[in-house]
């Protein structure tokens, strides 16, 4: 497929590989940064809980959580319906910025034309490196 430096600027070199090798209808997975779209004359109520309001700090960091979850919706709810509304099937955005989007080549590329796309890399597995065992690091002295 075809890039423009637009897209480049977006994405990991993994992600430019797979899409230059892809198929336009080849499907793809790839892990996307949205930011939020700025719109003109949007007021914000930014203002986080007071924690005087609250009887206990669990109660308190329960309404912080709820009013993150809210400000992120407002900043990532234009991005995602325009993600839904290319046939795309966001996951995640719950607590991040950060979702999954799995579709055809060309859609990766198409999505990455909204201005609340701020990144794209390709899923890949991820490696989890175990801490050793206390009994590892006696053997290695």
């Amino acid at each position: 497929m075809r890039l423009e430096q637009s897209h480049i600027d977006k994405i990991d070199p993994l992600l430019q590989d797979a899409l230059k090798r892809a198929k336009r209808n080849e499907i793809l997975r790839t892990v996307m940064l949205l930011s939020p779209v700025e719109e003109a004359g949007r007021e914000r109520g930014d203002q986080a809980p007071d924690p005087s309001q609250f009887s206990s700090r669990v109660d308190y960091r329960r309404a912080l959580i709820e009013h993150r979850q809210v400000q992120l919706a407002d900043d990532i709810d234009p991005t995602l319906q325009a993600l839904r509304d290319m046939s795309l099937t966001p996951r995640g955005g719950m607590i991040g910025p950060v979702v999954v989007i799995e579709g055809t080549a060309g859609q990766i590329v198409a999505s990455l034309d909204l201005p609340g796309v701020r990144h794209a890399s390709l899923d890949r597995p991820i490696i989890l490196i175990e801490p050793r065992s206390r009994g590892e690091r006696e053997l290695e002295r």
